[in-house]
């Protein structure tokens, strides 16, 4: 049973049980018992694994960082320049958005930031693994001349992850707000023309 539960489909299937039940319900409805019963799984069976609602989020966040870096990886793989790289991680990161609209909730929640503390470091440690591939990134783009080298990567990196912070909160209880195909788009090519030399 344990080699089934710790499997990469059995933790995504938690972290998205999980996640649905904070866009349904809100963030204090996630409970061992609930996450259980949404995936199917006797409540004791997910006990062994994850004894809280803090190792559920572990597990969220941790499947959260895998699904980043994976698209941060093909990204690379298949872009062939910076601009395409960025484009690339992007799009892949707005379909993370859609599909866990709940993980801003998480993002911004007291749980994360002081009820539980391994969260925030977690989430932290996390954040800087990836501002600095995105640093390489843009610094690759201005050694390149296809960035603009008047602003500095590291508020370039902001200027992106706004890109994909403001929808993700403006849909995180309602799909219908933002029209995401068009504000996808839209969003790329404001930044394309901000930062393009």
């Amino acid at each position: 049973m344990a080699e089934r539960m710790e499997s990469p489909l059995r933790r995504e299937q938690i972290a998205e049980a999980a996640l649905t039940i904070v866009v349904e319900q809100g963030l204090g409805a996630v409970t061992v018992r609930r996450v259980a019963e949404a995936v199917g799984i006797s409540a004791a069976a997910l006990y062994r694994h994850y004894k809280n609602k803090g190792d559920i989020l572990t597990a969220v966040l941790e499947e959260h960082h895998e699904m980043a870096l994976a698209n941060l990886r093909q990204a690379a793989a298949q872009g062939t320049t910076p601009l395409e790289v960025l484009e690339l991680i992007y799009r892949g990161m707005m379909k993370m958005v859609i599909k866990y609209r709940a993980l801003p909730v998480i993002f911004l929640s007291d749980v994360l930031w002081f009820e539980e503390t391994r969260l925030s470091e977690l989430k932290l440690r996390h954040h800087k693994l990836v501002r600095g591939r995105f640093l390489e990134i843009f610094k690759q783009g201005q050694a390149q001349k296809q960035i603009r080298s008047d602003i500095r990567p590291e508020e370039l990196f902001v200027h992106f992850l706004g890109l994909i912070a403001m929808p993700a909160l403006i849909c995180v209880r309602d799909v219908q707000d933002v029209d995401m195909p068009r504000q996808i788009t839209a969003n790329w090519e404001l930044f394309i023309h901000a930062v393009r030399v």
